[in-house]
């Protein structure tokens, strides 16, 4: 590949889209799966303690939320352990899902 076809191949990609966009975008997802995170962290431990009751929909949520993102993380940066976390989490959010259709069901 030469120089002017790199270039043409890079155009088709990011086209209508700029370097600051494609940045801004991702700090966006960032900060919204923490803010995520945080609303997550409080819905459970008022749960837990006006219930006394652990909510696994929650979890479930979450760690899909964050199992995803380092998954696609890895994909893009092929870093082994965003690959090792992102299993890790999405199987944990699978084992919750499960336990709360299970409470549900009940």
């Amino acid at each position: 590949m030469d120089k002017e076809e790199i270039l043409e191949k890079s155009r088709i990609e990011n086209q209508n889209q700029d370097e600051m966009e494609r940045d801004v975008f991702a700090k966006a997802g960032q900060k919204a799966c923490a803010v995520g995170g945080v609303v997550c962290a409080v819905i459970i431990i008022i749960e837990a303690f006006f219930s006394d009751q652990v909510s696994y929909g929650t979890w479930a949520v979450y760690l899909s939320m964050t199992g995803t993102m380092l998954l696609y993380k890895y994909m893009k940066l092929k870093k082994r352990h965003e690959l090792i976390f992102g299993g890790i989490q999405l199987a944990l959010a699978a084992i919750f899902l499960i336990m709360h259709i299970t409470r549900i069901i009940r």
